[in-house]
């Protein structure tokens, strides 16, 4: 089959593609963020999505090894940060607040541009992406750009697949920062969770969760819902990391079972049943017959 040279660059050829020899799947951030994919950040509000991203914006733009103790594989350094709640004056106190008193390198954060305008923003974004090698694109937030009903499966999809194009033709990897429902506020992390259609997780290749720990509030857990590229395994487990004085994360080095970062209903009435003197199994029992399906093994986990 011949391609004319405008068509060429849309259709790659199975023997083109086998020849690039990719053996794994290439990150920005490692077991993370998938380079050239569309990905999400999630979670309740006042968790710091929003501080996360522009963190790893500025490790990006500076070219760090690591971000919370992932290793990161940048390319060009550029960044584009489009950023809907928070204005410029915002923007530069966290700025100041994260980097601190050391001095910058303007040159360097010039890399991270911030946009704070959302007329004609695709057409605006996909030209400076077009025109740029950049390997980062944040949306702060979904919900500010999207146009339709969210619950609307076919909308979300087309709505979505334009930024897809953005990445698969030009390698971007782009993060859009979205919210989880109200109704799952203290449930297990799950993609079932956010907001909107389903249609808006399936053109995701990876979902992180940002997640308050129930007893530090300094704590957060990062929770791999979703990864297209990782086992079933690597996503039960959350990431620890700390929320500093500098509005910045560090990674603390543990890991807790998403079945641990939630306090559930039953939990003040198992303990005061242990209190009386029950043993997990009658707990247990007592609890399946008022319609909490927990197991004695689950009982003395959460109950220790």
């Amino acid at each position: 089959m011949k391609l004319n040279d405008d068509m060429s660059k849309y259709f790659k050829g199975a023997d083109e593609l086998k020849n690039q020899e990719f053996k794994e799947v290439d990150y920005l951030v490692d077991r993370l963020i998938p380079r050239g994919t569309l990905c999400s950040l999630v979670g309740e509000s006042d968790t710091g999505k929003s501080s996360l991203l522009r963190q790893l914006a500025v490790s990006v733009a500076y070219g760090d090894d690591t971000f919370i103790g992932f290793k990161l594989n940048d390319k060009c350094r550029n960044v584009v940060y489009v950023s809907t709640e928070d204005g410029e004056m915002s923007t530069s106190v966290w700025l100041n607040k994260h980097i601190g008193k050391d001095i910058t390198d303007n040159e360097v954060l010039s890399k991270l541009k911030f946009l704070f305008v959302t007329e004609n923003l695709y057409e605006n974004i996909r030209k400076v992406i077009c025109e740029n090698c950049v390997d980062l694109l944040v949306i702060d937030s979904y919900a500010d750009i999207f146009e339709g009903s969210m619950n609307d499966s076919n909308i979300v999809r087309s709505f979505l697949s334009k930024y897809n194009d953005l990445a698969n033709l030009y390698g971007v990897t782009i993060i859009f920062l979205h919210h989880t429902r109200k109704a799952s506020e203290g449930s297990k992390p799950n993609k079932n969770s956010i907001l909107g259609s389903q249609g808006y997780e399936a053109k995701m290749r990876s979902v992180i969760m940002l997640f308050k720990d129930q007893d530090d509030s300094s704590l957060r857990h990062l929770c791999i819902v979703k990864n297209n590229y990782l086992s079933e395994e690597d996503k039960k487990l959350s990431y620890v990391i700390k929320f500093n004085e500098n509005l910045s994360f560090e990674a603390n080095g543990e890991r807790v079972d998403f079945d641990d970062l939630c306090k559930p209903e039953y939990l003040e009435k198992a303990k005061e049943l242990l209190a009386e003197g029950k043993s997990y199994r009658e707990i247990s029992e007592i609890l399946n017959q008022t319609g909490f399906m927990v197991s004695k093994s689950t009982l003395q986990r959460k109950l220790k």
